[in-house]
């Protein structure tokens, strides 16, 4: 059976923090990113059109050049430098550490460096290859605090256990346009939630337009409140929340100051949205009885190289992500990838899981028996006894 939605009023969410056993007496905590009670952050603004000094509500600012963090430090406002995957993926491990360890952070007593971004191929070697990175120059550099964007939609188990291990801050590209693509939001968070990152995993929604044709994100202030709401909603064990300005939008952005500024504030219960909306959120905390898949043609790549995530590896093979939400295993999963109608509507990659565990998620592995004639436009195709799939396309 698939769907696509289901009408509701109401949310439960589940609180799955996940950290270290207390001592006796004592309440186990998770440990604040840089320490701040609030984490609400504004990246890549336009200085030339909007003043970051002008915004109310920011205690996390970023990307700034190496000496940017004097100008913030008076306020209390923490920033990182910033840093492109680029030479980082496409060298090997042991330069990319030394080039994040030896960078120039200007000073800083409390150095951080925001990496603009991982998450390529849904734990294949790009992915191993980024963890191994962190994980390294953590050990190198202990006091560097390493802040990291995910891109691509959910974690990978690969990444998520290195940034619960030593991320400071992990950054979702949340950047949907409209409820009809609240479920990524969604899908992103529940990630999160499964690897134990949630208490220091923030979402980072668009504002304006992106840089492609059509790209639209939030483009006015009621549709910026509603997402803010919406992660509330599904993110309550979330230090905070970011935005992303796609270009020059001034009072959007002021909109946006003035929602993180009472965002702790909003309610957690679904009240005040759409029943839609929280309907969105529901399928995501509610209890499902059989196995639920939740899979996006979106959520599939080939398997990128260890020596540079633009090359693929030989023989190719597709890694499709899936989530269970349901309380019982999937087994026997077969997955298949079909190319668009409108390229011939031909099968070039499938497999089979053979389980998907009960909350949680997996990265199935499918060998590509010809070449692909599509991209993210091609079909995936679901085949699970017992099970319900929900198939979300963008």
């Amino acid at each position: 059976m698939v769907r696509t939605a289901r009408i509701a009023l109401t949310l439960v969410v589940a609180l799955l923090i996940t950290c270290p056993a207390p001592a006796a007496g004592k309440k186990c905590r998770p440990k604040k990113p840089f320490g701040l009670d609030k984490v609400v952050a504004f990246t890549y603004l336009d200085s030339k059109k909007c003043d970051p000094k002008k915004l109310r509500s920011v205690t996390f600012f970023e990307p700034v050049g190496p000496k940017g963090w004097r100008d913030f430090a008076p306020r209390g406002v923490v920033t990182a430098v910033g840093h492109t995957w680029f030479d980082l993926l496409r060298n090997p491990s042991d330069k990319a550490v030394g080039i994040l360890v030896g960078a120039d952070y200007g000073g800083n007593p409390k150095p951080a460096v925001s990496i603009d971004e991982f998450g390529f191929d849904y734990g294949g070697q790009t992915d191993e290859k980024a963890a191994a990175i962190l994980r390294e120059t953590k050990r190198r550099r202990p006091e560097l605090a390493l802040c990291v964007w995910e891109m691509r939609g959910p974690i990978p188990k690969v990444l998520g256990d290195a940034y619960r291990d030593v991320a400071e801050l992990v950054t979702l590209e949340s950047y949907v346009g409209s409820k009809s693509e609240y479920w990524w939001i969604a899908a992103q968070v529940h990630s999160a939630r499964i690897h134990g990152i949630l208490p220091k995993t923030i979402a980072a929604l668009g504002i304006g337009k992106g840089g492609n044709p059509g790209e639209n994100w939030a483009t006015t202030k009621e549709e910026v409140e509603q997402q803010v709401r919406f992660v509330r909603l599904i993110a309550p064990e979330s230090p905070g929340i970011g935005f992303y300005a796609g270009g020059d939008f001034p009072e959007l952005i002021a909109k946006a100051d003035e929602m993180a500024g009472r965002y702790f504030s909003l309610p957690t219960d679904g009240s005040g949205l759409p029943a839609d909306v929280a309907a969105i959120a529901r399928l995501f905390s509610d209890r499902h009885e059989k196995p639920t898949l939740v899979c996006a043609p979106e959520w599939v790549e080939p398997n990128r190289s260890t020596d540079d995530p633009g090359k693929l590896v030989k023989p190719n093979t597709m890694r499709a992500y899936v989530l269970n939400l349901g309380e019982s295993d999937a087994t026997n999963v077969k997955i298949r990838l079909r190319d668009a109608q409108d390229k011939g509507g031909q099968v070039f990659a499938q497999g089979i899981v053979s389980v998907i565990p009960k909350h949680g998620e997996t990265t199935a592995v499918l060998p590509v028996k010809q070449e692909w004639k599509s991209w993210k436009t091609w079909q995936i195709e679901v085949q699970s006894p017992n099970s319900e799939v929900i198939v979300y396309k963008r």
